[in-house]
């Protein structure tokens, strides 16, 4: 469960860091738009955090719960 778990959290990292990487280094060589593109992979670096924070916390209630559920 808990590799499964760490595969899930790599995936979100991974996929969210592909988009954000797109964005700070590929499409900042589009011409006028690059600074706003730029600021748009920021805003995706931090999205793919976020999501895998919540993510774990998500995680984290459904475990406790389950162990409530138990008892």
């Amino acid at each position: 469960m808990y590799v499964e778990d760490g595969a899930r959290i790599a995936a979100i990292l991974l996929v969210w860091g592909v988009v954000a990487a797109f964005f700070l280094y590929g499409a900042t060589e589009l011409g006028v738009f690059g600074r706003a593109f730029a600021r748009l992979g920021q805003v995706f670096v931090y999205a793919g955090v976020l999501n895998a924070i919540l993510y774990v916390a998500y995680r984290t209630l459904d475990y406790h719960h389950a162990l409530a559920a138990d008892r």
